[in-house]
C-alpha cells in the first residue's frame, strides 16, 4: 500500500514539475512575441517621425529617430527602404544597399524596396544590377508608374530605347489613365525621331492632366517636327503671349520658324528681332532672319546676316548652305564652293540633296561656262540634253527650296 502511495505521489511531483515547465515555455514564447511587437511598434512610430523629418529636409532628425530601432533590428522593411534614402542623402552608397537589400528580403512584396536599390545600384554603376531591381519592383507591383519609368529611362540610356518603348507600351495597357506614362512614351518616341507618333502620346497624357509641367512644351516640339506648323504656331502664341512672364528664346524661335515655314513672313521677322533685342545672341536666329530677307529679296541684309552668324558658328551648316546659295546667285560660284562643302560635312546638313546640287552647280560653274553668272536654275533635265536636276525636295533649286524652310 506504501509503494502504492509512493509511485502516485512521484507521479504527481513528475507532472507538476511538466506542468510548470510547460508554462515557463508558454510564458518565454508570449513574452517574446511581445517584445517582438513592441519593438515593431517602435520602429513603425520612429518610421513615421523619421518620414516626417526627411520630407521637411531635416536628415539629421530623422536619422536620430531611426537608429535606436534599427540597432533593435526590427524586421520592418519601411524602416529600412528610408534608412536607404536617408544613406544616400548622408553620399553612404554601400550602407543604402544593405538596407534596401534587406528591406527586399524582409518584405517579398515591396516593390519600393526594389525600386530604391534599383537607384542605389544605378548611383554605384551598376546598371544590371539597377535594371533587375527595377524589373522586379515592376513585377512586385506593375501598377506603380515611377518604377517601369526609371526601368525605361535606365534601358534607354544604355542604348535599349526599343525595349524601354515594348515595356511603356505594356504598362499603358495595365494603367491607361496615367499622364506621367504617356508623356514618358511622348519623349521616346521623339528620340527615336516618330514625331507624329509622340503627338498623340502628348495630346493623351495633356488631356489626363492638363496641369503637368513641361508638357505643353514637349507638344509643342513634336508638333513643330511633324511639320503641324499651324498648329505648333497656334500652341506657342499661346506660351508667348501670355503675359506671365518674359517668353523662353526657344520658344520666340520656334513660334518664327512655324510663321516661316507658313510663308508668314511679315509675322516671322518681328519674332527674331525680338529675341536679339533681349540680349541674346544665336546663330540660328541671325539665319532665320537671313532667310526672311531672301525670301523678301534683300541679298544684302541677308548676307551681312549670314557673315555675322558664321563668326558665331563657322561651320554652321545651315549658314554655310544659304551663303553658297547667294554666293552663286551672285555670280561668284568659286567662292561658294568651299561654304557648300562645309555645310555638307556637317552631320546636322538638312536638304543634303538640294546642297549637293548647288554645289555641283557651283563646280560646274567654276571649272567651265554652263549659264550665265547669277543663274540658279534649274538645269534642264536629261531628256533634252542636259544635266539632271536637283532631287524632289521641297520646291526645288531654282529658289532656296527646302534649304530655307
Amino acid at each position: 500500500m506504501n509503494r502504492i502511495r509512493q509511485t502516485l505521489w512521484v507521479g504527481a511531483i513528475t507532472c507538476a514539475i511538466l506542468v510548470v515547465g510547460c508554462g515557463q515555455t508558454y510564458m518565454g514564447r508570449k513574452r517574446e512575441e511581445a517584445r517582438e511587437r513592441w519593438a515593431l511598434s517602435r520602429a513603425e512610430m520612429a518610421t513615421r517621425l523619421a518620414q516626417g523629418c526627411f520630407e521637411r529636409g531635416e536628415i539629421g532628425h530623422a536619422h536620430d529617430h531611426l537608429e535606436a530601432a534599427i540597432q533593435s533590428g526590427a524586421p520592418y522593411a519601411p524602416m529600412y527602404i528610408l534608412a536607404a534614402r536617408l544613406a544616400v542623402e548622408n553620399g553612404e552608397l554601400d550602407a543604402a544597399r544593405q538596407y534596401a537589400e534587406r528591406a527586399r528580403s524582409l518584405d517579398p512584396k515591396s516593390g519600393e524596396a526594389c525600386y530604391v536599390l534599383g537607384t542605389v545600384e544605378q548611383m554605384l554603376g551598376d546598371a544590371d544590377g539597377a535594371l533587375s531591381a527595377y524589373s522586379e519592383a515592376v513585377r512586385r507591383d506593375p501598377g506603380r508608374s515611377a518604377y517601369v519609368l526609371a526601368e525605361a529611362e535606365l534601358l534607354t540610356s544604355q542604348g535599349q530605347a526599343e525595349l524601354a518603348l515594348h515595356y511603356l507600351e505594356e504598362a499603358i495597357g495595365r494603367m491607361p489613365g496615367r499622364s506621367e506614362v504617356h508623356a514618358a512614351m511622348g519623349d521616346l518616341l521623339c528620340l527615336l525621331d516618330r514625331h507624329e507618333e509622340a503627338v498623340g502620346a502628348y495630346q493623351i497624357a495633356l488631356r489626363l492632366d492638363p496641369t503637368q509641367e513641361g508638357l505643353k512644351e514637349h507638344l509643342v516640339t513634336a508638333l513643330f517636327f511633324s511639320g503641324r506648323y499651324a498648329e505648333a504656331e497656334l500652341l506657342l502664341s499661346e506660351l508667348t503671349e501670355s503675359g506671365a512672364e518674359a517668353p523662353a528664346g526657344w520658344a520666340l524661335k520656334m513660334r518664327g520658324d512655324c510663321l516661316l515655314a507658313l510663308g508668314r513672313i511679315a509675322e516671322a521677322r518681328p519674332l527674331y528681332e525680338r529675341f536679339l533685342e533681349d540680349g541674346r545672341t544665336s546663330a540660328d536666329v541671325l539665319v532665320a532672319l537671313a532667310k526672311c530677307d531672301i525670301l523678301e529679296d534683300r541679298p544684302g541684309p541677308a548676307r551681312d546676316r549670314l557673315e555675322s552668324a558664321l563668326k558665331q558658328a563657322p561651320q554652321h551648316a545651315e549658314a554655310n548652305a544659304l551663303m553658297g546659295y547667294l554666293l552663286v546667285a551672285e555670280g561668284r560660284p568659286g567662292e561658294a564652293v568651299s561654304h557648300l562643302r562645309l555645310a555638307l560635312a556637317a552631320p546636322d546638313c538638312a536638304e543634303r540633296e538640294i546642297v549637293e546640287w548647288l554645289l555641283a552647280r557651283a563646280t560646274e560653274k567654276t571649272t567651265g561656262p554652263t549659264g550665265e553668272a547669277g543663274e540658279v536654275s534649274r538645269p534642264a533635265d536629261s531628256e533634252s540634253g542636259g544635266s539632271a536636276g536637283p532631287p524632289a525636295a521641297g520646291a526645288g533649286a531654282e529658289s532656296l527650296g527646302g534649304i530655307v524652310r
